[in-house]
């Protein structure tokens, strides 16, 4: 009997996902989320046979900022022979002789994108730029983009021009000139030799091409070897095969708008939807002709035409000749129905809109008669995926509406919803799909309407699909209407009110059916293709970041989610509030036993946590405030440091009476006299942490960074207090702290910046804690993970002397 025969894995323990594949790969993650549990086996099976198996055990930084047993529990299991396209395939982890089915499985092989080629080629990225006079690295190049960095190694301040070559022709030339953040934190540079741009439609038609880099003005190589590509054909093919157009006859009173909502077992939603396209609701409206067409497809109970027609003469009721679970059929048949010049698509009649929609989309086509509108979705509530697992009910729904005596006024709807994905940037991303588009009535016959084929319960990606294949076949411009939106109620919807494994599921078989209709992955309109127009009639529209998410406000349970930050609180965000902190100079009001620190709470939390970690026997602090002295003596006491001391050099103010732990010591950081001093009173000391208040440059910099570092033991610490005070990208600031430590974290530094203990939103030392990895390894070559390998077998690490 094996091992996990005898100790069965419980399936609630297992957490993972199959991604899919790439070429002959199928990639995914899973573990057990037991703690200190093995890594787990995963198989791949078609029909029973085993095709292949693997330990989950590759590192994803994805996973490891989500939390996944650190990032080390993705997998990929080459199939060779790849299977036939549609076979079937499970993958599962083993354990206790019965498999636990990841998310994702069964997986279908789906069709290559290239008929008759299985194997989707990219040579493996990235790839080392390197010629004697130039460093860098081509990070991606396929399907659609080409991606990368190059620089001067003799440190010139102009761009390198690198083109793009197949054989002797030249398809590509450009200019390595974009900045990279990561590059200039390694010090390559100022950072602005990035590139980042489209690769020519030449390469997308799905063949295999042999392409090489070169220096434009020599035509010398910078890469080893040619490298190999294969684009997707989809590039250039049309996306509207399959679809017909539809054949519509002609009507003699026509209106200028046909509204198409679609409702199913959804009375209570559809009466804020169907009262949001009232003409009572609906600003500047009062001279459109409109329509509003309801598509009851199959409720139960029905809804009742005397009830639809209540909301105004231009409201009726339309139950399609076929009860089908895609709506797309009943859409088409109503569509076929419509009068107007013009149509708005509803296909979720969950969402009711905010009252400016039908005056600004008028608006659009007076300007150009063949402009496409999409509207922005929002989420009532917030984040209904979430809010559905906490607890969240259509009756507490229900009361944020009577909170903003909605309908008074539309625009409170923003006051109690969020951006559909809480992008904290709402209006000017690109966009996948809109849950009101509107569109010349021309155009949606031109393209077919929704495509049928669809055939999912609630169409799965034919609304993604309409929006995509009107994009790419209108003559006038895309217009993003700004501050209007459709707010999705809370209801039993195919994605939004499941939890997230489910949702995952169900995305990936509608993605799966895209893909298999249209030989391509879907991909949404790029921004740089929309236009906006529109105003914000509620300071409540423009984010999210102004606001705690309302769960918070809820208070339905306990629950809370996994911290995911970058989704609700962007850098820009946390970089203005740090801003608005040190501007109004709150570190000041901290104190410690009645002493000011200078630092924010949260820095004195990860200075807790540093000095338990590191243990020191020495600590040194240069020109900090005495209230941070009097807090590291009090951590050191309950550590039980007995024999750990403090040297404070230079502190700012003179103290009555020191702990007895702390000794003074006056003088610039840098004199040569107060550097032989420190290093005396340091003497033999095994573990030390110095901290560096920023201050004057005679006190803060490179040197004294560098002369202090020098007595900092490996894995501890040199903490550079205040760097939030300094400007670095202003020309003219008298402070460049940050400038200061990227110098200082170099590429051959030992020390290397962790932002580890940045997390919390508000730090007054960002990028300022910096941690010594020493020995032959630096900040060019440091991965983080490497330090938790075996924290629980010292004599694997590195000597810690």
């Amino acid at each position: 009997m094996s091992p996990t025969q005898r100790n069965p894995i419980p399936s609630t323990a297992i957490e993972g996902v199959v991604d899919g594949l790439r070429g002959n790969q199928l990639h995914g993650w899973a573990w057990d989320t037991r703690a200190e549990q093995p890594h787990l086996r995963i198989e791949v099976r078609a029909d029973g046979v085993l095709l292949g198996s693997t330990d989950a055990a590759i590192f994803r930084a994805d996973l490891a900022m989500a939390g996944k047993r650190n990032g080390h529990c993705a997998f990929a299991i080459a199939l060779d022979p790849l299977p036939a396209p549609g076979t079937v395939l499970t993958v599962a982890a083993a354990g206790g002789g019965m498999g636990r089915e990841l998310t994702g499985s069964p997986f279908t092989v789906p069709a290559p994108l290239v008929p008759g080629c299985a194997d989707q080629v990219t040579d493996v990225l990235p790839l080392p730029i390197g010629t004697p006079r130039l460093h860098g690295s081509l990070d991606q190049c396929g399907p659609t983009r080409i991606r990368g960095w190059v620089r001067w190694l003799d440190g010139t301040g102009r761009s390198p021009t690198l083109s793009l070559h197949e054989g002797d022709r030249e398809l590509l030339r450009f200019e390595a000139n974009q900045w990279r953040a990561d590059i200039a934190e390694l010090q390559q540079d100022d950072g602005c030799c990035g590139f980042d741009l489209p690769l020519p439609e030449a390469l997308g038609d799905g063949l295999l091409h042999v392409l090489e880099l070169r220096m434009a003005d020599s035509g010398v190589a910078v890469l080893q070897s040619p490298f190999r590509i294969r684009g997707a054909a989809a590039l250039t093919a049309p996306r509207t095969r399959g679809v017909s157009p539809l054949q519509r006859k002609a009507v003699a009173d026509t209106v200028d708008l046909s509204v198409i909502v679609n409702f199913y077992n959804m009375r209570r939603e559809a009466e804020r939807t169907l009262t949001s396209l009232s003409r009572d609701y609906q600003h500047d409206a009062g001279d459109l002709s409109y329509e509003v067409l309801c598509i009851d497809n199959g409720s139960n109970p029905p809804l009742d035409p005397g009830w639809i027609a209540s909301f105004g003469p231009q409201f009726r009721l339309v139950r399609p000749s076929r009860q089908l679970t895609s709506p797309c059929a009943a859409l088409n048949e109503a569509a076929l129905q419509a009068r107007g010049k013009y149509l708005a698509l509803m296909i979720d009649g969950a969402h009711l809109l905010t009252p400016g929609v039908f005056h600004e989309a008028r608006r659009a086509w007076q300007e150009h008669p063949d402009a496409v509108v999409a509207v922005r979705h929002w989420f009532i509530g917030g984040d209904q995926r979430w809010l559905a697992m906490a607890g969240y009910t259509r009756e507490q729904e229900d009361r944020l509406f009577e909170r903003i005596r909605w309908p008074a006024n539309g625009y409170e709807l923003f006051r109690i919803g969020a951006p559909i994905g809480e992008n904290p940037e709402p209006w000017f991303d690109g966009l996948s799909e809109s849950n009101c588009l509107m569109l010349p009535t021309a155009l949606y016959d031109r393209i077919g309407g929704f495509d049928e084929a669809f055939d999912q319960a609630g169409g799965g990606f034919a609304n993604l699909d309409l929006w995509r294949r009107a994009s790419d076949a209108t003559n006038g411009p895309l217009v993003s209407l700004l501050g209007e939106a459709s707010f999705h109620q809370f209801h039993g919807g195919t994605t939004t009110n499941v939890d997230d494994a489910e949702k995952d599921s169900r995305v990936r078989a509608y993605a799966n059916a895209y893909r298999a209709l249209r030989g391509e992955d879907f991909a949404g309109v790029h921004r740089s293709r929309l236009s906006f127009r529109g105003r914000m009639p509620s300071e409540f529209a423009t984010g999210v970041r102004q606001r705690t998410l309302l769960p918070m406000h809820l208070g339905i349970t306990e629950q809370v989610r996994s911290g995911q930050l970058a989704l609700h609180f962007d850098e820009g965000a946390q970089a203005h509030l740090q801003s608005v902190y040190a501007e109004c100079a709150l570190q000041r009001e901290v104190r410690w036993l009645g002493q000011p620190v200078g630092v924010a709470p949260a820095d004195l939390v990860s200075l807790q946590e540093i000095i338990q970690q590191v243990r020191p026997d020495a600590v040194i602090v240069v020109g900090a405030e005495a209230g941070l002295v009097a807090f590291i003596d009090n951590m050191l006491s309950m550590i039980d440091g007995a024999a750990s001391r403090i040297l404070h050099v230079n502190p700012p103010s003179a103290m009555s009476a020191w702990p007895a732990r702390v000794t003074a010591l006056q003088g610039l950081p840098g004199d040569p006299h107060v550097l032989a001093t420190v290093r005396q009173w340091v003497g033999s000391a095994e573990a030390v942490l110095a901290l560096q208040a920023t201050g004057a440059t005679e006190t803060f910099s490179l040197s004294t960074l560098q002369d202090y570092g020098a007595l900092v033991s490996y894995r501890s610490y040199l903490i550079c207090l205040g760097t939030l005070f300094g400007q670095p990208w202003l020309g003219y600031s008298s402070h460049q702290y940050l400038h200061t430590i990227r110098e200082f974290t170099g590429t051959h530094s030992p020390f290397v910046i962790d932002r580890s203990w940045n997390r919390q939103l508000i730090s007054t030392c960002p990028s300022g804690f910096l941690r010594k990895v020493g020995g032959l390894c630096t900040a060019a070559n440091y991965d983080a993970s490497l330090d938790t390998i075996a924290p629980d077998q010292p004599s694997l690490m590195e000597n810690q002397q």
